[in-house]
């Protein structure tokens, strides 16, 4: 059946089925609604005692049960993250080549055997210039093909016919340029170095918040995992109430006994939400340095949370617009119904979804799969094929009873020169066997051939481990404790900013050994890394205690890692921060040596330029992730009193100035003897600080970019795992205490 030029734009959410008719009008150029539905499922999907499946099926049936779909198109959405999107610049090529390379970019950027997703790509910006595309940016989209089977499951259970499948953020996308932006730019006019004013869209789902940041060309996306449901679940938790009383408390906050209290019950909430969204923009804004955000739309009917949008504006110091029509959406028997006016914020995916059907869209990807099109194409040709068929059996019938009469000659008694087709047959199979034989080693031979060219590959790659001896010494450096008053280097008096309180460490050496078994070191230092934070006073060991458990984990998680060759990294250091006010506060010694430096190696981050992928290994990992393991301190002294020099007419001096004193001095003791300044100049200066040496010892296992990057992953999954597990647990705890 041919398709009319309606479009159904369905967006299945976690809270609501949103479902909106568009038409073209008679010009073809603007877009009419002439339809719509909304249907607010009886529970949130996400819910532990809900069942996804059966109320989205009854949506779906109660949505077909007052609105006609058959001969319409059908477009849908799906949530942002169960998507993946990447960007990248492909260099000048010429038109016809840039699939080719979108082709390779989809191999390296989507972390999935490429057969198990569904992908689609769109060129954005980019002009022409000797017929080469230049300054054009690629977007690839992905889905897990069992997600989006998933998705497609509840229509064709009712048998609809969905064309499009489309991310929620990238259909949001298409109403920012349709709407929201005051003027989209040329791709013709547009310059990289003064680009014009960006604009954000938080898109406030029940459990997630998509962040889509655009100027027209370029496109930034980033899933926060924050909520409507959140600010629920906050005030069900801190004022004792079931999920449904929390829900309407919050949607009717302005009208409560005491809005004060839902306010403040609700404020870690805003305040997560701020910090997601203040880091997100914070990120984007270092990618791109030439970007200007002018302002904040907020969408979905989570955004009318009262409060919310004074608490981004303060916050944020951005300006929050607010949205009250969809200005190029006409059709007065839908907009002015007031219910859609009630729900307009949460109606923006399916607008976005019909301006794509009907051919207005920016964004024009499918993940729609490619064996459902080809599916649908052979059904309308099979009346045809049919016909084809029925003549060919005819034909067929013929040739049978044509051909019938030379039978006889393939019967297995047959005989042609003193040879039978049973013979004939088995010297036939006895080849076959020995072909097969040989063609089962030959594909063998190309396996291991295959494993020494991957090997070969590793070996000579230039970019997999040249950097790794650079790349350790960084990542000590970041692992030290920096104190913001020294950053600049200037000197400072001692008079005035005590030793004992500057927060650093002075590395006296760093020496590596390389072991052939690292386990053979391990069965030595495991014991002191098991007994480090232990404290026979109760107070220390209770502040020790997180770090404890984190070392703890990682040991538990990576204990399969230490086997093999390795090097061994020994740092012996020392520092000042000991004096008897911070012994009593227990931040001195080898207190303050766990809770900074050996804190950041167990638990900490380091960050590697380059981009956060498998080939460069940029962004920020855990030391663990780079093959750090059991960072230890092994050795440490007794705090030793000493004395320290300086000149004091060189505090604040210029360091290049002629006569200034750069350095420090230290003697053995309270009474030891002077020494000269850095330029050969007497110190005038000199007090007492409490000095603590020790050793630290953990265990290196080189890692290439990509191999740390894959562990990353691995190790992020598992958090996520773990995390989803807590807050299951946390969720069936509430409703029992409920």
């Amino acid at each position: 059946m041919a398709k009319s030029n309606a479009v159904w734009g369905i967006d299945i959410g976690q809270c609501a089925l949103k479902a909106l008719r568009c038409t073209l009008d008679a010009d073809g150029q603007s877009v009419v609604a002439d339809s719509y539905d909304y249907i607010e499922y009886p529970k949130i999907l996400s819910q532990p005692e809900a069942d996804p499946e059966e109320l989205v099926r009854q949506a779906l049936e109660q949505f077909l049960s007052r609105n006609q779909v058959l001969g319409d198109s059908v477009a849908i959405s799906v949530p942002g993250q169960a998507g993946l999107s990447r960007f990248f610049k492909p260099p000048p090529v010429d038109a016809k080549t840039l699939p080719d390379i979108v082709k390779y970019e989809v191999k390296q950027q989507i972390p999935f055997p490429i057969e198990e997703v569904i992908w689609d790509w769109q060129q954005m910006g980019g002009t022409i210039v000797d017929g080469r595309t230049v300054d054009a940016e690629v977007g690839l989209f992905a889905m897990k093909r069992d997600a989006v089977i998933r998705a497609l499951r509840p229509f064709d259970e009712a048998d609809v016919e969905v064309d499009i499948i489309q991310l929620s953020p990238l259909s949001i996308f298409n109403v920012v340029c349709k709407d929201i932006l005051d003027e989209m730019p040329s791709p013709e006019d547009f310059d990289p170095e003064s680009p014009p004013h960006s604009v954000v869209v938080m898109s406030m789902g029940t459990d997630t918040t998509d962040l889509i940041v655009s100027n027209g060309i370029k496109l930034w996306l980033r899933n926060i995992p924050i909520g409507g449901n959140h600010f629920t679940k906050q005030l069900s938790r801190e004022l004792k109430l079931t999920q449904a009383k929390a829900e309407h408390l919050k949607r009717n906050a302005r009208q409560a006994e005491d809005p004060k209290t839902v306010f403040k019950a609700m404020r870690p909430v805003f305040s997560d939400l701020v910090n997601e969204v203040q880091r997100s923009l914070t990120f984007f804004q270092s990618m791109d340095k030439t970007a200007k955000i002018s302002k904040i739309v907020l969408l979905g009917n989570a955004a009318k949370l009262p409060g919310l949008r004074q608490f981004l504006n303060k916050q944020l110091q951005i300006d929050i617009a607010k949205i009250s029509e969809f200005d190029s959406l006409n059709g007065t028997d839908v907009i002015s119904q007031q219910s859609f006016k009630d729900n307009l914020l949460a109606f923006a995916p399916s607008y976005g979804l019909c301006l794509q059907g009907a051919g207005k869209g920016v964004m024009n990807t499918n993940l729609l799969p490619g064996e459902i099109v080809k599916e649908r194409i052979i059904r309308a040709k099979k009346p045809w094929v049919l016909a084809s068929v029925g003549l060919l059996m005819i034909g067929m019938m013929l040739g049978y009873f044509m051909k019938d009469t030379a039978w006889w000659k393939v019967n297995p008694s047959y005989q042609a020169e003193n040879v039978t087709w049973e013979k004939a047959k088995k010297e036939i199979d006895l080849q076959d066997s020995s072909s097969k034989r040989y063609k089962r080693e030959d594909d063998e031979q190309k396996i291991k051939l295959d494993k020494m060219n991957r090997l070969a590959a590793e070996l000579v790659a230039s970019s997999e481990d040249k950097s790794s001896w650079t790349e350790i010494q960084s990542a000590i450096y970041q692992s030290l404790p920096k104190d913001p008053k020294l950053e600049n280097l200037e000197s400072v008096d001692p008079s005035e900013y005590a030793f004992s309180d500057r927060k650093e460490l002075y590395l006296d050496h760093i020496e590596t050994k390389y072991y052939i078994d690292v386990g053979e070191w391990l069965g030595t230092v495991k014991p002191i890394h098991d007994t480090m934070f232990e404290s026979s006073t109760a107070d220390l060991a209770a502040l020790l205690q997180p770090i404890k458990e984190a070392a703890e984990e990682a040991a538990v998680d990576t204990a399969s890692e230490i086997t093999g060759d390795g090097w061994v990294i020994e740092i012996k250091a020392h520092h000042f921060h000991n004096s008897d006010e911070k012994v009593l506060e227990m931040d001195a010694t080898k207190a303050y040596i766990l809770r900074t430096l050996l804190t950041t190696l167990i638990d900490g981050t380091v960050e590697f330029p380059g981009n956060e992928d498998g080939i460069e290994g940029g962004g920020q990992y855990k030391f663990q992730d780079f093959g750090i393991y059991y960072p230890t301190l092994v050795t440490s002294s007794e705090r030793q009193k000493v004395g320290i020099s300086f000149r004091q007419d060189s505090i604040g001096r210029d360091p290049e100035e002629e006569g200034s004193y750069e350095g420090s001095y230290e003697r053995e003791g309270p009474s030891g003897p002077g020494g000269a300044g850095g330029d050969g100049t007497e110190p005038n200066g000199q007090f007492d600080a409490w000095r603590y040496d020790f050793t630290i010892q953990m265990a290196w296992i080189p890692r290439t970019p990509r191999e740390r990057f894959e562990a990353k992953m691995l190790r992020v999954e598992a958090e996520a795992k773990k995390a989803s597990t807590q807050a299951d647990a946390a969720n069936e705890e509430t409703e029992e205490e409920n």
